[in-house]
């Protein structure tokens, strides 16, 4: 339907809001959301943003990153536990995990007992643990430390304003306009490290309810996104550039959430980590150009009661990993790898509330049918003349040298260009698609 079509004009002229009984015209509608929406130069690029929104689809060679934000400062000695280390239960004798407790896969090392699903990949050599992952000096805040992590510039230079994804997405094409390129779930909103200086993430709910035009249940709403649809057409609204920009940024977004709306699985996982992993294998099933991913598991504060806190987050953490590549189409499962990261690791040695507090390095994880799999980086000692920040983990491995390992083997990147510096590389990616 065109906005200079004359059935569709008068149709839309009669067209009222549910549940109202006074008309409302397309005219009259866009003057008002015009009004709303231009109060001010800042609205223009939102509506000129909405001109695009999908990215161009994904070919069977393309790489698709999806990261795990452990929010809270993830206690990596009892996620992967030096079970060989005597130093380890006399820092923690009551939150300590012994061999018995552990899935072990090593002599020397063990898996929290919640991680069956990661012990069976790790198993089958698709998941690569590096160990020791921080950066120095540490800082202990958790804004702070994020930032760092989020931002990830080691260059020379003034510190980039902007995330490492980001940068890397603003070498796509219409890197601008294209805001499918990278996708959030599960967060209020756009994380810094999915922000470029042109690209912007888009930041979609969990629930097919969470957005204007996505569900199409109610008869009455489906008129009203059908209507709004229809308003945008190559013919001119009458109501100048804003008249135009509102009608064509509605129809756009309408179209967006159309397509959207077939991913949401009509049986959701009742787990809120779980979900956001089940929506990110719809998406990349669906196939709509989406490079980068991004999801978070919040609650790794620990500083009270950490072994039941631990049980439910490692549980949530397995089956939210083993739901994406459970639900992946076959197509697609080798395209994609997982990746952990959090602000910091906790203090090795327990507090009095059976918690740890802030400390630095920790464990991370990456997954994925072509991970090279096994053991990096090098697990930090334990003795008092290992410890290092005041009874704090060394961090042997700089965490840029695990994004620079995915930029460079995985994206197929520029890492130095990302990272502002060259970094160590790992060797944990066996193979690209």
């Amino acid at each position: 339907m065109l906005r200079n079509d004359p059935e569709t004009q008068a149709a839309l002229d009669d067209w009222t809001f549910p549940g109202r009984s006074v008309g409302l015209t397309r005219r009259r509608f866009l003057q008002l959301s015009a009004m709303a929406g231009a109060g001010a130069a800042m609205a223009s690029p939102l509506l000129s943003h909405l001109e695009a929104y999908a990215a161009p689809p994904l070919g069977s060679h393309d790489p698709i990153l999806v990261l795990v934000m452990l929010a809270g400062g993830n206690d990596g000695l009892n996620m992967v536990v030096p079970i060989q280390d005597s130093n380890y239960l006399q820092l923690r004798p009551t939150i300590g995990l012994t061999s018995s407790q552990t899935l072990n896969i090593s002599p020397s090392v063990g898996l929290h007992p919640s991680f069956t699903n990661l012990k069976a990949r790790y198993d089958n050599g698709q998941v690569a643990i590096i160990r020791g992952v921080g950066y120095n000096p540490p800082d202990f805040s958790h804004f702070t430390s994020m930032g760092y992590w989020m931002n990830a510039w080691g260059g020379s230079a003034q510190t980039a304003p902007n995330g490492w994804v980001g940068r890397y997405i603003d070498n796509f094409p219409n890197a601008a306009t294209e805001s499918l390129y990278s996708v959030v779930l599960g967060s209020n909103g756009v994380p810094l490290h999915m922000v470029g200086a042109q690209s912007r993430a888009a930041a979609l709910p969990l629930s097919v309810s969470g957005k204007f035009g996505i569900s199409r249940s109610n008869q009455d709403d489906q008129r009203m996104y059908d209507g709004v649809s229809s308003f945008a057409s190559t013919a001119s609204s009458g109501l100048g550039k804003w008249g135009d920009m509102v009608a064509d940024g509605n129809a756009n977004l309408m179209r967006l959430t159309r397509r959207l709306a077939t991913a949401y699985p009509a049986q959701a996982a009742p787990d809120y980590f779980v979900r956001q992993m089940q929506l990110v294998a719809n998406l990349v099933n669906k196939n709509l150009g989406t490079r980068v991913f991004s999801v978070e598991l919040d609650g790794f504060d620990t500083h009270t009661d950490e072994l039941v806190q631990h049980s439910s987050l490692f549980t949530s953490l397995d089956n939210g990993i083993e739901m994406l590549f459970s639900t992946l189409n076959p197509t697609w499962a080798d395209n994609v790898i997982v990746v952990t990261f959090s602000e910091f690791g906790r203090r090795p040695q327990e507090d009095v509330d059976a918690g740890t507090d802030h400390g630095t390095s920790a464990p991370h994880f990456v997954v994925g049918p072509r991970v090279r799999g096994g053991l990096y980086g090098q697990q930090p000692g334990l003795a008092n003349n290992q410890l290092v920040n005041y009874g704090n983990l060394a961090a042997p491995v700089d965490f840029r040298s695990v994004f620079a390992t995915v930029l460079q083997k995985w994206m197929k990147a520029d890492d130095a260009e990302v990272l502002g510096k060259t970094y160590p590389q790992l060797g944990f990616i066996g193979s690209t698609p």
